[in-house]
């Protein structure tokens, strides 16, 4: 009887740590948002949904979309079909984001890029942002001048590294250049 009080005071005491940490690593991105300054790589990189480029025949109809949102929240579609959703942490020092999604949130296609069941990153580079390319009705960039940039979607150490190279051709309500969020009220 007195070994089993042991293991069970042991068992509780190694659960109740386990369920810390997850709830820690869980709320630095669920509660954590992006840093919305004016005119740092961040901001740019949330303002707007990132369409991978066709080739150049222009038939390339397999593309990746990967939108970031100013909530913390991202989506990556493949095809149309949506791969994987959840939150994400921006690291602006190593130029990544740190993906976490629930178990059912990301499919088959996007196994090799998980770790842990739920872990992923993406780094970024070469972006190329210029908001005075904006059309006059300020949703959408003139054509030949829009954003782009590299995503590197890292495999898990299964399969192959993705790189998709992007351009953002409309741009999000503009949140930043007003005192509120207008997404509230949409």
């Amino acid at each position: 009887m007195k070994v089993l009080k042991g293991f069970l005071r042991f068992f509780l005491t190694v659960f109740f740590i386990v369920l810390l940490f997850l709830i820690v690593l869980v709320c630095t991105y669920v509660l954590g948002s992006p840093d919305t300054a004016s005119g740092s790589e961040s901001r740019k990189l949330i303002s707007g949904p990132w369409t991978e480029v066709p080739d150049k025949e222009g038939k390339n109809e397999d593309r990746y979309k990967i939108y970031f949102d100013q909530g913390g929240n991202f989506q990556i579609t493949y095809n149309d079909k949506l791969i994987a959703d959840g939150w994400f942490k921006h690291d602006l020092n190593s130029k990544k984001f740190k993906l976490l999604m629930l178990p059912d949130h990301y499919t088959e296609e996007f196994v090799p890029y998980v770790k842990y069941y739920c872990l992923a990153e993406i780094t970024y580079s070469e972006l190329n942002f210029d908001l005075e390319t904006l059309d006059r009705d300020g949703e959408h960039f003139k054509k030949g001048e829009e954003p782009s940039c590299k995503f590197l979607i890292k495999n898990a150490g299964v399969g192959e590294n993705v790189l998709v190279e992007c351009i953002m051709k409309d741009y999000t309500i503009d949140l930043y250049n007003s005192e509120r969020d207008l997404t509230k009220n949409a």
